[in-house]
Formats: structure tokens, sequence, C-alpha cells
């Protein structure tokens, strides 16, 4: 059987920029429950993430939604309660970014831990159509 694909209407934010690689910060772009509990998260960062300030600010403040979003009733009525081994937020970052972000990504790792989390940093596989 199918997983159900829920596709939510995003109401508009403040912060939010289509032209920036992390265009909402308000958005849970993917999410998977899994049978057993718990959850994969997915920030999905499809174009070139930059070293600027800006840039790597809207990737900390993208997890801190998620980790908000992990604390929340909702979603432990969905998925259970969260800890490192059966939650994961996976931030999927385009091949092309700065190597700042990746840094910047393991330098978050012990955050994500301490928020019942663990932190998973993958290359979007780009495949050319």
């Amino acid at each position: 059987m199918l997983a159900p694909i829920t596709k939510h209407q995003a109401q508009p934010h403040p912060d939010d920029d289509p032209s920036h690689p992390i265009p909402s910060l308000a958005v849970l772009d993917v999410v998977t429950i899994l049978k057993g509990g718990g959850a994969d998260l997915s920030i999905v960062v499809a174009s070139p993430l930059a070293a600027d300030h800006r840039s790597l600010t809207r990737l900390l403040e993208k997890i801190d939604g998620y980790l908000s979003h992990i604390q929340s009733s909702e979603f432990q009525a969905e998925a259970g309660a969260p800890n490192c081994s059966n939650t994961a937020i996976k931030v999927l970052l385009h091949p092309a970014s700065a190597p700042e972000a990746y840094d910047l990504l393991d330098r978050s790792r012990n955050w994500v831990l301490a928020n019942n989390a663990t932190l998973k940093v993958e290359e979007l596989d780009l495949v050319a159509h």
C-alpha cells in the first residue's frame, strides 16, 4: 500500500523569498512518518546555497522551525515521542552549495541531537531530463 501524500496550502509569510534557495522558513518541505514511530523531515535546498550571512541564517532558521515542529503536540500525536534514533532532519543540499553551508550543518549536529533528532546531510541527486 502506498503512503498518502498530503499537500498543504502554504500561507504567505513575511519572510518568504521565492528567489532564495530556501524560499520559505515557515513550511515543512517533506515529512515522512515512520510506521514504527518517529519521522524523517527533509529540508530541500534545490539551488546552490551561498555562504552569505542571510543564506546561512535562513538555513539555521529553517532547522529551528523543524525542531519546534518536532516538539509540538501535533507532531507527537502523529509520530510519537521523538528521539535521536527515530527522528531525523535530512538536509538535501544542491551539490554546488558553498562549503560554509556544509560546515555550518556539521556544527549544528549537537544542537539537533539535544532536541531529540539526528541531523543528516545529503547532496541532491540532480538528474538532467
